[in-house]
């Protein structure tokens, strides 16, 4: 059977012959590669020798060059190999006085040449240039994978055959991005703190282990500070959710405003200048001792959703599937209008009917009850709107659409603005509408005329109601 052999026609400017001679090596390995790129092949580099610092041998070969091994072993992944022996190449020289000179020419290949249609798919024709570069920084900042960066790219650029890259192009440049990141992250987003500091009321800190790496990090920007003065009696705060790859736990303290939506309170109290009045927290006793020794003056609140999920596990389980049991307990415990001592009363009784006195947990939180208990937390004139750590579970839930929880710290902080950023805008879309729109009336009342005035309309709308 006769050798497929094949010589690529080209325009005569972009056809090699030797004694064609190039400046520097990089107009050399261009030309050849444009070449590569105009008929159909794509090419490598193959040796090189150098002297004195010099490079005065320089060769280039088809990818196809070189033959496919053979193992008795199985392979991890099963790949198809490119090689079949292919022997096209060229030979650069170094000459003083020319430059690089092509000393050694092979144009025949044995296989065809990629069809023009597929030739998008050639390495030549997959570059990732800087307009790509800034698109796919972008998009990992707003926590968009490489299939969906791929997908926009190729509506942005007109089609697949404009985008210049693959999938695989976009992930792998999103990888070595990271890696190129990993051992400098910490450092990186100090430094990018450290460039705020002209800012008085930017205000960060941090905290580095023996071996100088990054143990803690806390800071609070403007915005956040103003939040924290005009919404910060109380906040809630929650440590489970783990955002990076060091496993580091992002804590934020959060708070509502006149909307309902959370607003972040990200650095403690020494950041903020003032302590909250009420601070919410899951049931913790490392957290309570800190709270006590930090927030001297700041009531203690915890979370009264994870107490109440407990009892499931604590009660007899023929009190499980009690509907009277359940609501008696609710009456009880979730009335923000009683005060203290009819608590006790209805706790007591609520022991006695259903056979609970002796029960240690139910013992435990009543003695722990000024703790949890609406009832002693009156003063607290808006405190029915958190008394639960649900807000900050919320907040979670929230950042996960923006965050990957295996990103370095470079990322998260670049997740972590776009996320804040877009909140924010929606409260400011939310003002804008209080400010210029009028709310529909229910009544001729010129009192609630007037509370449409002072409320937003979200609140305005749960007064109505």
């Amino acid at each position: 059977m006769e050798a497929y052999v094949s010589t690529p026609e080209s325009p005569i400017e972009l056809k090699p012959f030797v004694g064609r001679s190039f400046p520097i090596l990089d107009n050399a390995i261009e030309f050849y590669e444009n070449y590569g790129r105009s008929v159909g092949f794509d090419t490598r580099k193959n040796s090189s020798k150098k002297v004195d610092s010099i490079t005065i041998w320089f060769y280039m070969v088809c990818n196809r060059e070189g033959e496919q091994k053979f193992s008795d072993q199985q392979p991890k992944r099963r790949r198809k190999s490119k090689k079949c022996g292919c022997n096209a190449c060229v030979a650069f020289k170094f000459d003083s006085d020319r430059g690089y000179v092509i000393q050694h020419l092979n144009e025949e290949h044995n296989h065809p040449m990629v069809d023009i249609q597929h030739q998008k798919f050639m390495r030549l024709n997959r570059q990732i240039e800087p307009v790509h570069q800034k698109f796919i920084s972008y998009c990992a900042g707003a926590n968009i994978g490489p299939s969906l960066t791929f997908k926009l790219l190729t509506e942005l650029m007109g089609g697949y055959e404009s985008v210049g890259c693959t999938v695989l192009d976009i992930r792998n440049y999103t990888r070595d991005i990271i890696r190129y990141a990993e051992r400098y992250d910490a450092q990186m987003i100090i430094d990018e703190m450290k460039k705020k500091e002209n800012c008085d009321a930017f205000m960060y800190e941090y905290e580095v282990d023996s071996r100088s790496r990054l143990m803690h990090l806390f800071w609070c920007d403007p915005i956040a500070k103003m939040n924290f003065m005009q919404f910060g009696d109380i906040v809630s705060f929650d440590t489970t959710y783990s955002t990076n790859r060091y496993s580091m736990i992002y804590a934020p303290f959060t708070g509502k405003d006149n909307y309902g939506a959370q607003c972040h309170l990200e650095l403690f109290v020494k950041c903020m200048g003032i302590a909250p009045k009420l601070i919410i927290t899951d049931q913790d006793l490392g957290m309570k001792v800190a709270v006590e020794k930090v927030l001297v003056n700041t009531r203690h609140r915890w979370c009264m959703w994870h107490i109440m999920a407990k009892v499931a596990e604590k009660v007899p389980k023929s009190l499980l599937g009690n509907p009277d049991f359940k609501k008696d307990l609710n009456s009880c415990v979730w009335s923000k209008l009683i005060e203290p001592t009819e608590f006790e009363d209805k706790w007591k009784t609520v022991m006695e009917t259903y056979d609970l006195e002796g029960a240690e947990w139910f013992g435990s939180m009543f003695e722990s009850r000024k703790f949890w208990v609406p009832a002693y937390f009156r003063e607290f004139l808006n405190n029915s709107l958190i008394k639960t750590t649900s807000v900050s579970e919320s907040q979670n839930s929230y950042f996960k659409r923006y965050t990957q929880s295996r990103a370095n710290l470079v990322v998260f902080l670049m997740n972590f603005n776009n996320a804040v950023n877009a909140q924010r805008n929606y409260s400011a879309k939310l003002d804008y509408k209080d400010y210029n729109t009028t709310a529909k009336m229910k009544t001729e009342w010129s009192l609630e005329k007037h509370a449409s005035t002072i409320f937003t309309d979200g609140a305005f709308k749960e007064i109505q109601e």
